[in-house]
């Protein structure tokens, strides 16, 4: 859960860094809660959140269901992951290198009684190893040396839509928008149609072709926000899952 917000989200996602109230043994190391990156995809899984709400504290059970969002089509072996109406045709890959092909993307989403339906994290596998170990997913010039223990690197979102995508669909979307600016509104159309019907009402969920590849979007949490993602490693040290997590929960208060 991020407590606050010092950048807006469109400095964010060129600044990369903001404080977080997740609880580590270091900088970077994966938060305390990091066993519900498999969990939250098990069927089945639900957890007793607590909130404040006009003075009194709200206790409520949230179950979780799995979208399929597509297969993402990686040809370079690079990904990555950004708020896409604000950084689809520039942003940059993770550092870290993962396997070209076409891996399946799935959405953990949380049904909340009293909050609606929202995506918490977005998943993509690229072996069916079990993961050991976590690790911040980093871009170049981001190091975690440099973090303080209550901050993390990942991206900014404005448009409340996550993605991720290989570079080579972000240079096919930059060639597309130049040659039709309004491109957009198609996709947020599209989008939102889509998810309406697959996620939940004001949802937002959209496979879009884009030359050699394909970007996957999905509604972001609660929307705007700034959140961090993830890989998982299998025992041999072989990379096998990336998770961006959506902060809808705040899990040092929550039971599952």
């Amino acid at each position: 859960m991020i407590i606050r917000r010092a950048l807006s989200g469109i400095a964010a996602a060129f600044f990369g860094l903001l404080p977080s109230a997740r609880a580590s043994a270091s900088p970077g190391d994966p938060p305390a809660y990091s066993a519900v990156f498999d969990k939250a995809f098990a069927p089945g899984f639900s957890v007793e959140t607590q909130s404040a709400f006009e003075g009194e504290t709200r206790v409520e059970r949230v179950p979780f269901r799995i979208v399929q969002a597509g297969g993402l089509k990686l040809p370079s072996g690079r990904v990555c992951a950004t708020d896409p109406f604000i950084a689809l045709a520039n942003a940059k890959p993770f550092t870290q290198a993962v396997p070209a092909g076409t891996f399946p993307v799935r959405l953990a989403v949380a049904d909340f009684p009293s909050g609606g339906t929202r995506v918490t994290f977005a998943r993509v596998d690229f072996s069916e190893a079990r993961v050991v170990r976590w690790a911040m997913a980093v871009v170049e010039g981001q190091d975690i040396a440099t973090l303080k223990a209550d901050e993390i690197f990942g991206y900014g979102v404005d448009a409340g839509t996550g993605s991720f995508f290989d570079p080579v669909a972000g240079r096919a979307a930059a060639k597309l928008l130049k040659a039709d600016e309004d491109a957009w509104e198609t996709w947020q159309t599209d989008g939102e149609t889509n998810g309406s019907k697959v996620i939940g009402p004001y949802s937002f969920l959209l496979d879009l072709p884009l030359g050699d590849a394909n970007a996957i979007l999905f509604h972001s949490g609660w929307g705007d926000g700034f959140y961090a993602s993830w890989f998982g490693y299998d025992a041999s040290g072989n990379v096998t899952a990336l998770v961006t997590d959506f902060a809808t929960i705040d899990w040092t208060t929550a039971t599952w």
